[in-house]
């Protein structure tokens, strides 16, 4: 104080300089850098960055593939009636296309002179030698004429002019080619017949799919508008592959006893395998460069990673198959692609 009032007496005051002072929000923000500098120094890489490592495991999958099909008249269910005579047609049962047929239920009636012919051989044969009646009866079936035919003309000792012909097979008619009265000539085709108690289903599948269309696979088959599921095999891969889609064509087999599944219908395969135990990763654990595969393991040093080339395939849109490289209970990156980029990735395999 004494200093303070000394000059007053001189005429003269000069005061005490005065200490310069933070502004508080000033102090207070320097505090929390402080603050901050001193605990990021026990946030480790991991939680910096958010990176979390997970465990590959063993999973029981079940992989299938689907794929787009037809349904088709089987080629061993077509039948095709050609006659070994010529002659003229009358009464038809099967006038149309689509018409039902049944093994041994008369399709029309036929007159050729040969057949009206040899029957009055047989007739007159019978009265001198069986030997040459029985060869008369072989010409007979070699023309068509049914045992029943024959059987009839020796029971009431009589030739028929026009003879019954009997549909060999059941189905529908797909394709016709006599009308009422048609003239035919031998080796004439004059009937296709399908029999639709098994149909084909033929669908096709990329190369890359192989391993889910061998012979033998399970498949669920679906058509447009029926919900039930036929379940089958397959049981033919056609040997060729389509030269412009790179197509493998497939076929299965189903039953169709009910008369429901019609062809030139569309279906849905769906392939299955059998469940089978397989080292699993998440699609974000797993980095695709062109063909190869590479995963983020923990390297020697703490909070460094580092990349590691794997054989993995993909097996649906989240999950990766691992075939080697890994182990079960191996610890790797989730969220790879994060670490591309990263400082905390250190040189790994090539």
């Amino acid at each position: 104080m004494k200093k303070l009032f000394d000059g007053i007496g001189n005429g003269e005051f000069t005061p005490e300089p005065r200490r310069q002072s933070l502004p508080i929000p000033n102090i207070i923000t320097l505090l929390l850098i402080l603050s901050f500098m001193v605990s990021i120094e026990a946030v480790t890489v991991e939680q910096l960055f958010n990176i979390k490592t997970i465990k590959v495991q063993t999973q029981t999958i079940e992989e299938s593939r689907t794929y787009n099909g037809h349904v088709q008249i089987a080629d061993n269910k077509l039948y095709t009636i050609t006659l070994t005579q010529d002659g003229f047609i009358r009464n038809l049962t099967a006038p149309s296309i689509y018409d039902q047929v049944t093994k041994g239920k008369k399709l029309f009636e036929i007159y050729s002179p040969e057949v009206y012919k040899a029957q009055i051989e047989l007739l007159s044969a019978r009265k001198v030698s069986r030997t040459l009646a029985k060869n008369i009866e072989t010409k007979l079936k070699l023309y068509d004429v049914s045992t029943r035919n024959i059987q009839a003309i020796k029971k009431h000792n009589q030739a028929s002019k026009y003879l019954p012909f009997y549909s060999p097979y059941s189905g529908i008619v797909v394709d016709k080619q006599i009308t009422e009265g048609s003239a035919i000539k031998k080796g004439m085709s004059v009937y296709k017949i399908a029999n639709l108690s098994t149909v084909w289903v033929v669908a096709k599948a990329y190369e890359a799919d192989r391993a889910f269309i061998q012979k033998g696979n399970q498949v669920e088959v679906t058509l447009n508008g029926d919900k039930q599921i036929y379940k089958a095999k397959i049981d033919f891969i056609y040997p060729l592959v389509d030269p412009v889609n790179k197509t493998i064509d497939f076929r299965i087999t189903l039953n169709n006893s009910s008369g429901k599944i019609q062809p030139n219908s569309y279906a849905t395969i769906k392939t299955i395998q059998a469940k089978q135990n397989k080292l699993i990763l998440p699609n974000t654990a797993v980095v695709t460069k062109g063909s190869k595969h590479l995963v983020f393991i923990p390297s020697e040093y703490e909070g460094e990673y580092k990349s590691k080339m794997v054989k993995a395939k993909r097996i649906s849109v989240n999950q990766f198959e691992i075939i080697s490289g890994l182990k079960e209970g191996d610890r790797v990156v989730n969220n790879s692609l994060f670490l591309l980029d990263s400082d905390v990735v250190i040189n790994g395999e090539d």
